[in-house]
Order: C-alpha cells, then structure tokens, then sequence
C-alpha cells in the first residue's frame, strides 16, 4: 500500500479531489473480484495472479455494499486479500468501524485526512443580507434583526457549538425562503430534511442509524455541501427521540453507531406552524427549546406585501417563458385577478398563491395556443 486518502464532507469536493485520476477501481469491482468462484483442474498447478488495482475509490454510498461482518475487518479482508494488489485508496465518508480499522493496521505516514471546510459569515456578508433581505422575503421585516445577532455570534474565534434557530409560524409564511435566503451566502446546497416524510419507526431509524448501509441523518450531515441545515417540520419528531439532538445542539457534533460528524459552526434551522414560543414550549417540551439559540416568530403576511409577492412571483414566472409565449400573453389579467383575490382576503398560504399563479400563466398559454378554451 503506498497511500490511503481518508475524505470527510461533501460529495462534490471529493470528487474534486479525485477528478485528476486517470483511472479508479470501484467496491463493486474488489467485490466481484474477490467473490468470484475458482474453478481448478486436477493435475493442474494454478494461482491466478492477483489484480492490480492503481486507484481504489470508496465514494460515500459504497459501505452499504459491504457486509456487516467486513467492516471490522476491512483492511484484511478487502485491502490485503491475495486477490487483489491495492496500490492507493481515496475514500469519502467511511463508517467509524472502517475508519477505526485503517488507522489501526495501516503506518501513519501513508494516511492523509481531509474534511470539507465551510464558508464563515463575515461583516460584509451580514452588511448585504441586511439591505437586501425585504426584497427577497417580502412582508417580515422584523425577522433580519433576529437573524443577524444570532449569525454573528458565529464569528467568534472560540466558537465552536453551532446556532440553533425555531422559526415559529403558520405555513406559508416564509419559513423556508428565509432559511434558503441565508443560505445563498454560504455557497453549497443547504441540507434540508423534511421529519413529515417519516412515520415514528422510519424516524428512530433514520435519526439514530439502523443498519450502515441505510439511510441515516448522520450520513446526510456529514456529506453536506454547506454549512446550513433545515430541519423541516421539526415538530414532527416524536418528543421521544429529542435526546438524539442534544449534544447536536449544546456541543454541534451529531453521533450515531456508524458516524460522528462535526457541526461546528453550523447553522440549525428548525421550522415549526406554532404560533408562539408558549404553544412550542407546551409541544415540544422545556428541554429541547431550551437548547435553541434564536426563536424567530414569522408574522402572518399583510395585504399589500401579498400583493408585491404576487407581483414578484408573476414576473418571475413570466421572465422564464420563451419569447414566443411572452408574446402571445402579454395582455393576460393573471396579477390583476389575483391582485384582487389577495385584496378579499383570499390566499394566507403564500406557498400556494405561488403555485396557483403559475398555473394561470401556463392557463393563459394554453388558450393562446387554442389547446383548451
């Protein structure tokens, strides 16, 4: 063995770092390999020579290929096996077991560690987060003060633990824009896990890790492109499981049986449709709200700023259209129609003023074109 390149973090920065391989090997290739069944002729000497492999790369899903039972072998039985020949390794993201394995039968001058390293919030960043923020999520103006002093704590140098937010909120409010505005300042896809698409038994699973090769929080937090996280619908997570996102809140590392990630410095924003901080504490429970940072409450949308969404949300759609069918529309009454609606007091949800909106303009296309009447 002449090297073993240990990545954690992001998908994309280790391809980056792998992109200038001419060639690599994949698990599945050293499975198949080394599974393959040897047909002998009697009388006949055979050893078939080992394959050589220049460039082994684990990427982040590849574990869940591997038995159970490997894992805490992994060296001798993948990387030392007399079938294969394993000149580097470059893996993304091993289990704890693997990682554990590696560095207990491998010298220390031939293993190289990386981790992904997130964008930091500067002066400069909050400066144009703060004028520009009533622009991009229009009617909660009180929102950006609240935001801004919890975001700033991040900039102390002994700062290690992450901040947690609870935007509190009926739907459609804005909960979601806002925790996606923040994070266009931090480059990367803000991770977003959504509790609502879970049941109480896929929850448990998911949060505290099942078997390695499944689906876990862990091994979404630790391939995360940016420093952002949106815990969706957090009041959806049974209060039982709360404890799994204690030491994730007062310490910023999220552990489970195959993964211990590193939050540090992160951004945690957990929404939930409460309308205030006395009805999150009566769901919720005392000791879990008591670990958030910042509690944010989003107001209910006045008329006027509805009708600049509106307005927004229809040029927004309309600049998207090809020429073609921006002149075969051009005179359309979409945002005066719903102008008015908004104007009777049609349409709390702005979630769904948005999509009613663009179904309008795909309407009007289709009449223009004489698909429908």
């Amino acid at each position: 063995m002449n090297s073993i390149h240990i990545h954690f973090g992001s998908d994309q920065e280790f391809n980056n770092h792998i992109i200038s391989l001419e060639h690599y090997t994949n698990i599945m290739d050293v499975l198949n390999h080394i599974g393959k069944i040897e047909y002998v002729i009697k009388g006949h000497d055979y050893e078939e020579k080992p394959l050589d492999i220049d460039n082994l790369v684990l990427f982040t899903d590849d574990y869940g290929s591997i038995k159970e039972w490997a894992l805490l072998s992994f060296s001798n039985t993948m990387l030392e096996n007399k079938k294969v020949n394993v000149k580097n390794v470059w893996m993304n993201n091993p289990p704890k077991r693997i990682y554990e394995d590696i560095i207990r039968n491998y010298p220390k001058n031939i293993i190289t560690e990386l981790k992904t390293t997130y964008q930091t919030v500067s002066i400069e960043m909050l400066k144009v987060m703060a004028a520009n923020f009533n622009s991009e999520v229009i009617g909660q103006d009180s929102v950006i003060k609240s935001l801004l002093a919890s975001l700033y704590s991040l900039r102390s140098p002994n700062r290690k633990k992450p901040i947690t937010m609870l935007f509190l909120g009926e739907s459609g409010v804005g909960k979601t824009e806002t925790a996606k505005y923040i994070s266009t300042f931090l480059g990367g896809e803000m991770l977003r896990i959504q509790f609502s698409m879970q049941q109480t038994n896929e929850a448990y699973q998911y949060i505290f890790g099942a078997q390695h090769g499944q689906d876990s929080l862990a091994r979404d937090l630790i391939r995360r492109e940016s420093n952002i996280v949106l815990f969706d619908e957090f009041d959806k997570v049974p209060i039982s499981l709360h404890n799994a996102f204690y030491q994730l809140f007062d310490e910023g590392i999220y552990v489970d049986g195959n993964y211990s990630v590193s939050m540090e410095k992160c951004i945690i924003i957990c929404t939930t449709n409460y309308s205030s901080e006395e009805e999150a504490e009566r769901k919720l429970g005392t000791p879990i709200l008591s670990r958030f940072s910042t509690i944010v409450k989003l107001h209910q949308i006045r008329i006027e700023n509805k009708i600049k969404i509106a307005q927004k949300t229809y040029d927004h759609f309309f600049e998207k259209l090809e020429q073609e069918d921006k002149q075969l529309i051009q005179n359309n009454m979409v945002l005066s129609f719903y102008s008015d609606m908004i104007s009777k007091g049609y349409y709390k949800n702005i979630r769904i003023l948005r999509n009613d909106i663009e179904e309008a303009i795909n309407f009007e296309i289709l009449k223009a074109r004489e698909i429908i009447e």
